[in-house]
């Protein structure tokens, strides 16, 4: 049997982003006290490493950049197509489907930076919008996490360890999706 073959994909910069939004949201949202200093102060840094990874999403490496596993209708179209004819695409970046998940997660960690902002936490419209996005959030983190497990049981990609590592496994006669 031929061992899987190996491929870096997600770069340190990425990877770091990755980690410290779980560490410094879990944070947020199941430790620090709503409204503290530190708590404004970790949203600040969620801001601030967020505002990175935008600027990495067009300047950075090749799975990082945004056009390369940005979910255009042609991109979802054919994911979906290749579901329905019962392929499960292997993508060595995002697939699609996990393309909208980033963009969703990115865009309610935006909305939530923003309203917590302290010099508008005296309008209460405000404070309730960014209670209901930081929820949605982990809501979304959630259901993030258990897609990533079902897609490494599906494509056995180890994607826990990739995330970790940068290096994702493509098992043995597996077609790429994404390649270079």
């Amino acid at each position: 049997m031929t061992p899987p073959r190996t491929w870096h994909v997600w770069d340190l910069l990425i990877r770091l982003f990755h980690w410290s939004t779980v560490l410094l949201c879990s944070l947020n949202g199941f430790v620090l006290e709503e409204g503290s200093r530190p708590h404004r102060l970790v949203g600040y840094t969620v801001g601030g490493l967020l505002l990175l990874r935008l600027l990495w999403g067009f300047a950075g490496s090749h799975y990082a950049r945004f056009g390369q596993w940005f979910p255009s209708p042609a991109r979802l179209r054919h994911f979906f197509r290749r579901l329905r004819d019962g392929h499960h695409p292997y993508y060595l970046g995002h697939n699609p489907v996990g393309a909208l998940m980033i963009l969703a997660l990115m865009t309610l960690l935006g909305g939530s930076v923003l309203t917590g902002w302290d010099s508008l936490a005296d309008e209460a419209w405000l404070e309730a919008l960014h209670g209901t996005l930081a929820n949605s959030l982990l809501a979304l983190a959630g259901l993030h996490a258990a897609a990533v497990l079902l897609i490494d049981r599906l494509t056995q990609s180890d994607l826990l360890r990739a995330m970790v590592t940068g290096s994702k496994r493509v098992p043995p006669d597996t077609q790429v999706e994404d390649h270079r």
